[in-house]
This record gives structure tokens, C-alpha cells and sequence, in this order.
């Protein structure tokens, strides 16, 4: 809900009219009588006041805060193993908004529309067939289907994911998929394995 903003002249009637009648209060609609001008000084604050509301309601939003980062990022447990708390405003918004995006994960299509948020198109599947060599032999990684059905396989498009050599543990290069890549492995459920590949 918009915040109504009043000039000071309509917060200095808004005052004048609360008041009651009669002789004590007749100067009040006077406009160069004492208690008018008094009035006056006092709308100055409600003038004050509403700006700074309207400042709040604008800077409340994750998107755009600037004098809340350090409450949104509070709230939401950052700096983590995920996220440092560091960073320019803007690297700070964007985790921010990526940990309330995690929030309620449990389908396949939650994980894609969280990667989305990273910017990053992936395929999430599960993990019977994981691999395929140049001439295209489907590897089987996994002791048992039981093993299969409990590993979730991300996929990365070739552009999202960083070039060779990649280092151990194998995350793929750069900030924002590592980030997607430990917020993945914190949101999947316990009794199951994720791998990355990039494809």
C-alpha cells in the first residue's frame, strides 16, 4: 500500500480540523494567528515523517535496499558457507534475493527456476545415465538403481560453466555458479547425492 504524501499546508488543515470548536480554538483557521503559524510548525514534522516513510517503503524491498542490507542478510543467515556478506551493494542484493528465492524448494522445476535467478540455465535430472563419451556410450555410474534413483545430476549449459582445467573439488570456476553449486548441495534432500557436469 502507497503512502499518502500530504504538502505541509494540507498536514497544517489536517491539524486545524482535528481540533475542536468554540472561542479557545477559533484562531486556528486565521492565517496569521499564533496558533495557525503553531500548527504550521508542527506539520513540518509530519511533512518529515512522511518522507520518511516513503523512504522505507521504498528501501524495505531486497531488490533495491540500501539501508537494509545488513537486516535482510541478518535474517537470512548471510555470511554463510554460501555467501560471504561481502561484496558491492549489488552482489550483496543479488544474494540476498537468491537465498529468499531458495526458500521452499522441492521440486525439480524449484531448482531450475533458482538457477534462473543466478542467471544460469541448467538441466536437473536424475542419475542412472550421467555420462556419454564421444561416441556416445551411455555410463552407467552407479552400483545399483537404488544408488541412481537417490543422485540428482545438474547439468550447466557450456557457456554458464568455466573453462578447463577446473580444479579439485570440481566446481565450475566462477562466483556465481560455486555459489549455485553450495546453495544446491544445502538444499537437496539428505539422503541424496548431486553431481555437476557441464554439457
Amino acid at each position: 500500500m502507497a503512502i499518502t504524501s500530504l504538502s505541509r499546508d494540507q498536514h497544517t488543515q489536517r491539524l486545524a480540523d482535528y481540533m475542536p470548536g468554540g472561542r479557545l480554538f477559533r484562531s486556528k483557521n486565521i492565517a496569521d494567528s499564533n496558533f495557525r503559524k503553531l500548527l504550521r510548525g508542527l506539520s513540518h514534522e509530519l511533512f518529515t515523517a512522511d518522507g520518511l516513510l516513503r523512504d522505507f517503503q521504498q528501501d524495505i524491498n531486497p531488490s533495491v535496499t540500501t539501508y537494509f542490507l545488513n537486516e535482510w542478510e541478518q535474517a537470512l543467515g548471510i555470511p554463510d558457507d554460501c555467501f560471504p556478506g561481502s561484496g558491492t551493494e549489488d552482489e550483496r542484493r543479488r544474494d540476498i534475493l537468491i537465498k529468499l528465492s531458495a526458500l521452499g524448494i522441492q521440486t525439480v522445476d524449484d531448482f531450475v527456476e533458482l538457477a534462473a535467478v543466478f542467471g544460469i540455465t541448467v538441466d536437473v535430472h536424475g542419475g542412472r545415465y550421467f555420462s556419454k563419451f564421444p561416441l556416445e556410450f551411455p555410463i552407467l555410474l552407479f552400483d545399483s538403481e537404488k544408488a541412481s534413483r537417490f543422485t540428482i545430476v545438474v547439468d550447466f549449459t557450456v557457456d554458464a560453466a568455466s573453462k578447463l582445467p577446473l580444479t579439485f573439488p570440481f566446481t565450475f570456476g566462477d562466483e556465481i555458479i560455486g555459489g549455485l553449486e553450495c546453495l544446491f548441495r544445502r538444499l537437496k534432500p539428505a539422503n541424496c547425492d548431486i553431481l555437476f557436469r557441464q554439457v
